[in-house]
């Protein structure tokens, strides 16, 4: 396991930039979408699978995929190096579903700090719980930022499934912890 050094975060925190995804990202965010998927899941998933997953990545759906989630974007230097994403689970709207999280290179705390960032936007618009779907490569990550396996299946986007293991993650009530401030 990678450690990020204080120099590493200093670095970060004075050039990595975390904003909304813009129209004019989309380009950036397939090429950082499938380059990712790829390199971070090989014998993980079968080829076939990645060979679907780049397909849905390049058609003119993915904008209808990525348009139904609030997706954060990580620039460093001005590079897409990273994305997350969320959106309301259910009807009941109480659960947060944090969607897939890419970062182009592991091990930095890009992935940390953007399951940061869509978490606490998910907690300020009123959701306290959530859900993730991911592939066996991402569990050990979801695991250290307190997330539980709660079963594994398939998720399906769009026509391409991903066989993916369900993880779940209560957030700590920040009125509890503003209390003991």
């Amino acid at each position: 396991m990678r450690v990020v050094s204080p120099s590493l975060n200093r670095v970060l925190d004075d050039r990595l930039t975390l904003l909304p995804l813009g129209p004019d990202d989309f380009s950036a965010i397939r090429h950082l979408h499938a380059t990712s998927l790829r390199a971070q899941t090989v014998g993980v998933l079968s080829d076939a699978e990645l060979a679907a997953f780049v397909r849905l990545v390049h058609s003119p759906i993915y904008f209808d995929v990525l348009a139904k989630e609030e997706t954060t974007c990580a620039w460093l230097d001005g590079e897409l190096v990273g994305s997350a994403s969320w959106q309301a689970n259910a009807p009941s709207g109480h659960v947060a579903r944090i969607g897939c999280i890419f970062a182009r290179h592991q091990g930095f705390g890009i992935g940390q700090r953007l399951l940061a960032a869509v978490e606490a936007r998910a907690q300020q618009c009123g959701f306290s719980r959530f859900a993730v779907g991911v592939t066996a490569n991402a569990v050990p990550f979801f695991r250290k930022q307190g997330y539980a396996v709660a079963s594994r299946g398939v998720k399906t986007l769009a026509g391409c499934a991903l066989p993916v293991t369900f993880l779940r993650k209560e957030a700590p009530d920040l009125r509890a912890s503003r209390s003991l401030n």
